[in-house]
């Protein structure tokens, strides 16, 4: 291991000249380092002495690099940002960053736009969202809060209530007439007239994709009807967005979207499944001030709106 000690100057003094060679005045530099100008002056008229070699030239008030304190002052740029990454990467905050779990299309429709809203506000605060569809992933231990899925009894954790599920069947508007002639799940409908449902696969047993809405609300199978197979439910919603087909969304997730008319419900028909989306903090466990002012600020809003 090589030993930097006889040959590398005191560093305070490269952070002088640093501070000097920026500012390009004495004055700024003893401002900046909170010293005097004699103190700067003296560690780097000792820099100098070290090195050999004059790094400014001085007329009058006028401080100017020499060419060997300009090539000094560019490489001391890059060592003290690499320096600076290194530090970085393993101090620990005074408030270490939020953690916070939800599935994907909880993040992306749901969470993101409160997020942002929190960050414009007094209480903002460094937050790290996983996004995952694994019940495991969202509460592991590492997690601070997490948003999750279920019936508000979970062992271990206090969960509040903070988004409603109401399934229900939506299109973009130029494909909203084209459904309702067909009489889309409706008495007497003509399936094979509809626009194509944006059917995907069911990942968890608690899901709720076309083919389980239809047979909770006895419709006919999805046999019956023309599908359009997505990757996932955030695939279905914006093959909806492009006129594709109909997505199945939660109404209260997608609120934005049916607000701005960029996707119409359709028909009347619409499944409560009893399961809510609950935001969760383990139990027995203190959180940082700064998960506090999260958790307070999403179950507040959540409740107010």
């Amino acid at each position: 291991m090589k030993s930097y000690r006889k040959s590398l100057p005191p560093l305070d003094s490269l952070l002088f000249f640093h501070a000097a060679a920026g500012n390009q005045s004495l004055t700024l530099a003893a401002e900046e380092l909170f010293v005097t100008q004699a103190a700067v002056s003296k560690r780097i008229h000792r820099l100098e002495e070290w090195l050999g070699a004059p790094l400014f030239s001085r007329e009058g008030r006028k401080l100017e690099l020499t060419e060997s304190g300009r090539e000094l002052a560019s490489d001391m740029e890059i060592a003290l940002e690499f320096l600076d990454r290194a530090i970085y990467k393993i101090k620990v905050p005074k408030q270490p960053a939020v953690q916070i779990a939800a599935t994907t299309a909880l993040s992306m429709f749901w969470l993101h736009q409160r997020l942002k809203s929190f960050s414009f506000s007094d209480a903002a605060c460094d937050i790290n969202i996983l996004t995952t569809e694994s019940t495991s992933e969202l509460l592991a231990e590492t997690q601070n809060l997490a948003i999750v899925y279920c019936d508000g009894k979970i062992t271990g954790w206090d969960c509040v209530s903070i988004l409603d599920v109401e399934m229900v069947p939506v299109v973009a508007p130029e494909i909203a007439r084209q459904a309702e002639r067909s009489r889309m799940f409706s008495g007497g409908g003509r399936a094979g007239e509809a626009p194509p449902l944006l059917e995907f696969d069911s990942l968890a047993p608690e899901w709720i994709n076309w083919r389980t809405w239809l047979k909770k609300l006895e419709l006919p199978d999805i046999d019956n009807w023309s599908t359009l197979h997505c990757n996932s439910y955030v695939q279905s919603v914006g093959k909806a967005l492009e006129g594709a087909g109909v997505a199945l969304v939660n109404a209260s997730m997608l609120e934005s979207e049916l607000t701005s008319g960029a996707l119409v419900k359709i028909g009347n028909q619409s499944l409560r499944p009893g399961n809510s989306y609950h935001l969760c903090r383990r139990q027995n466990a203190s959180l940082s001030p700064s998960a506090l002012r999260l958790y307070e600020f999403l179950a507040t809003k959540s409740c107010a709106g």
